[in-house]
Parts: structure tokens; C-alpha cells; sequence
């Protein structure tokens, strides 16, 4: 079997375990609880994870772009897997809340850095065919997961939602060994300074959208940033390279998909929940209507590839930016009156839309950028993608709170959701046609 196979099985069972866990987490959690007490901490074992793991995701790309790929993903997967068994391990909730942020710290580098390996060995045809195969992975764990979830809470314990993660780690690192690098990696400065002050302002911010009274974390939040932002200016080697800002295409690119995921990928989330507390549907039914997405998505991202070079990205984060508003305004005038037949084929749509505008930022965030920051623009787009969906779902989530009832909410979100799209399709048009920058991989697989 060609090396670079075992590699692509590696990046496979990598996106299996971050995927299963969120899933299995949803449902083990309740049992936790009463296993362990501390019900007023239950968030933190979510909010904990998501800090870690997102924060980290630009600094595991400014490693590997001084240290390479391999070497990163395997201390990723070894951090989350040593995470997993302390969390299983765990006799109190405050020492699980600490666990989980041992494995958010190897989280944060499994998903980002797949994807720059993916970048760096599969040519841009066969890029989009491998993203839909990690689209349909997280298609799938969000159907077992749950499933597995339940069996080890009822079958066994709780525990072995964790331990399962053991074989499955040691699986992931087993099959990275054979690769071999060949790219020149240079070692440079690590301004920690400046990640200390990002990092403090994107946690303060992120804590804002699950907590309440967030009005001082976001204070806190922006006087961090703007402190990043002054100390950055003088330094020599700053945290976020400034050829991350002065390339149009990347800045384009960070800037549409930042706002799309603001938008209405983040909808998604309170469809079951519109379904089954308006409609009366039963959870199974209100949650299989997700499936749509998840078959849309794997439709939109496969040929992303080919398209990209026929079509060039300009059109196509047109097309899709254009396609979402109008599946979008669709759901916002008919939600109340579709049938469940239309309501699939519409988010059918949508999901078509994410799969392909979500591979095609990935791609351009690798092609636009030089060599030398492949892996810190990778990287930045999966933050900036993390950053918007945990606001807009803030947002969403505020917005139906406040909504007189449920299906007015979902309408003001839905309304909410199609402004943002009108500026994405303004934004589509500044993403320029092709890139000069980066070069084309060789047809290693």
C-alpha cells in the first residue's frame, strides 16, 4: 500500500475521534453529572474543551510551519489521547473540567493540521473529494455517536467513552510513522507574548457567548485585542505574520468565510429544535432532517476541485454566496408552511452551499498563501470559521430568547442570517479569479 495511504487513513480515524466525541459527549454528559455532582459546572465540561481547542488552532499552525506537520499532529493526538484517559480517570468535576482541557489542547491541532497534510500532499482535484470523505465522517459520528454514547453509559460506564480513545490514538500515530516530509521547514521567532494577549482577548470573547452578564467579558475581550493589535505593530516576527493581511486573497477569503459562518451555517442548530417544539415532531424525525445538510454537503464539496480550476474561485464563492441567500429567504418568508419534504430539500440546498464554499476556502487558503505560511493560513480560516459559528449561535440563540414565541424567533434569525448574506455576496466579489501564490502539489496519491 502506497505510504501516503496509511497517511490518509491516519487524517481519517484523526477526524473519527474529534467527531465522536462531541457527539458522544452530548449524551454521556447528563450521566456524568450524577455520577460526580457538581450539576452548576456541567457547562464548563463543554465550555472548557471549546476555549482550548480553538484558541490553540493558530499556534499549532505557526508550529508546523517551523517544525512540519507530522511531528505536530502526533503531539496533537497524543495530548488528547493522554486527555482522555485522565477524563476517564476522573473522581470530581473539577479534575474532568481540567482533563478536558488537556485534550481541547490536542483537539485544537488534530482537525487544522489533517488539513494542511491534505494541503500538502493531494493535488486541488482530489482535495475536494477527500473534504467530502471528513464531511460524511462527521455525517455519520453525529448518527452513532449518540448511539455509542448510550451503550457505554448503559453497557459499561461512562468511563469508556474516553478509554475508547486509547487504541484509536495509538491507531492515528501508528499510521503517521510512515510519512516522510520533504518540505524545508525554517524555525523562526515565537512571538508568545503576542499569543498570551491573543489568546486572553479570544477567551474573554468566547466566554461572552456561554455565559451570562457577557457584557464585561466582551470589555475585557476588545481592550485584549487592541492591546494585541498595538504590541504586534513593533514586533519584529508577530504572531500573525503580516502576509496574512497584506494578501487579497487570503484576506478576502478570511474575511467571507468569517462572516458566512456568522451567518447561516450556525441555523442549523435550532432546526430540531423549531421542528419539535413547534411541530410537535419526535426527536428521531426533528434530528434525521440534519441528514439533508450532511448529503448536501458531500454533493457541494466533492467536485470543489475541478470546478476550482474550470471555473476559478471568484464564480464559484459567488454562486454559493447567492445560492445560500435565496435557500436562506426561502426558509425565513415559507418556514411556518413547509412541508418536512420542502424543508430537507431547502437545507438540502444549504448544505450543498457549506460543502462547497467550505472546501473551496480551505483549498484557497492553501493556495493563495506562500509555502512559508501554509500552516499558520490553514489554520487562521479554521479559527476564524470556529470564531463565527460560536458567535452567530450566540446571537441566534439570544435572538429567540427574546422572540415572543419560538417560531417568531426562528424567523428573526432566519432575517438576522439574510443580512449577513447580502455582505457575503459582496465579499464574494473581492476574492480574486486565481492565485499566483503557492504552487500546484504534485500527484503524490
Amino acid at each position: 500500500m502506497n505510504k501516503n495511504k496509511y497517511v490518509f487513513i491516519g487524517l481519517v480515524i484523526t477526524t473519527l475521534i474529534s467527531a465522536l466525541d462531541t457527539n458522544i459527549m452530548q449524551t454521556a454528559s447528563p450521566t456524568i453529572v450524577n455520577q460526580l455532582g457538581g450539576l452548576e459546572l456541567f457547562s464548563w465540561i463543554f465550555v472548557v474543551y471549546m476555549l482550548a481547542s480553538t484558541i490553540t488552532v493558530p499556534l499549532y499552525g505557526k508550529l508546523s510551519d517551523m517544525y512540519g506537520r507530522k511531528k505536530l499532529l502526533m503531539v496533537a493526538v497524543a495530548l488528547f489521547t493522554v486527555g482522555s484517559i485522565l477524563c476517564g480517570l476522573a473522581n470530581s468535576m473539577i479534575t474532568l473540567i481540567i482533563y478536558r482541557g488537556i485534550q481541547g489542547l490536542g483537539a485544537g491541532g488534530m482537525i487544522p493540521l489533517s488539513m494542511i497534510i491534505v494541503g500538502d500532499l493531494f493535488t486541488i482535484e482530489k482535495r475536494g473529494k477527500i473534504q467530502a470523505v471528513f464531511s460524511a465522517i462527521w455525517a455519520i459520528s453525529s448518527i452513532i455517536g449518540p448511539v455509542l454514547g448510550s451503550f457505554f453509559v448503559e453497557a459499561l460506564t461512562w468511563r469508556w467513552i474516553f478509554f475508547i480513545n486509547i487504541p484509536i490514538g495509538i491507531a492515528t500515530v501508528l499510521c503517521l510513522l510512515p510519512y516522510k516530509e520533504t518540505a524545508e521547514y525554517k524555525k523562526t521567532f515565537i512571538d508568545y507574548k503576542g499569543f498570551f494577549l491573543f489568546g486572553i482577548s479570544i477567551t474573554l470573547l468566547l466566554l461572552s457567548t456561554s455565559l451570562s452578564k457577557p457584557f464585561w467579558y466582551i470589555i475585557g475581550g476588545v481592550i485584549g485585542f487592541i492591546l494585541f493589535i498595538l504590541v504586534e505593530r513593533k514586533e519584529k516576527y508577530p504572531f500573525l505574520p503580516v502576509a496574512l493581511f497584506k494578501n487579497k486573497g487570503l484576506l478576502s477569503t478570511n474575511s467571507f468565510m468569517l462572516v458566512y459562518c456568522l451567518s447561516f451555517y450556525g441555523t442549523s442548530n435550532f432546526i430540531p429544535l423549531f421542528l419539535q417544539e413547534g411541530s410537535q415532531m419526535s426527536i428521531y424525525k426533528s434530528g434525521l432532517i440534519l441528514l439533508s445538510i450532511a448529503l448536501g454537503w458531500m454533493f457541494g464539496s466533492t467536485p470543489a476541485g475541478k470546478w476550482i480550476i474550470r471555473f476559478g474561485y471568484k464564480n464559484l464563492f459567488v454562486i454559493g454566496s447567492i445560492l445560500t441567500t435565496i435557500s436562506g429567504l426561502a426558509l425565513y418568508l415559507f418556514i411556518q408552511d413547509l412541508s418536512y419534504i420542502g424543508l430537507f430539500l431547502i437545507l438540502t440546498i444549504q448544505g450543498f452551499c457549506f460543502g462547497l464554499l467550505f472546501a473551496l476556502g480551505t483549498i484557497a487558503s492553501q493556495e493563495f498563501a506562500e509555502s512559508t505560511i501554509k500552516g499558520m493560513s490553514t489554520s487562521l480560516q479554521m479559527f476564524l470559521r470556529n470564531i463565527g459559528t460560536s458567535v452567530g449561535v450566540a446571537i441566534m440563540g439570544l435572538i429567540i430568547n427574546h422572540a415572543a414565541t419560538l417560531a417568531m424567533g426562528m424567523k428573526n434569525v432566519f432575517l438576522y442570517a439574510l443580512l449577513l448574506s447580502f455582505i457575503n455576496i459582496f465579499l464574494s466579489f473581492r476574492i480574486p479569479e486565481n492565485t499566483a501564490a503557492g504552487s500546484e502539489p504534485s500527484l503524490t496519491t
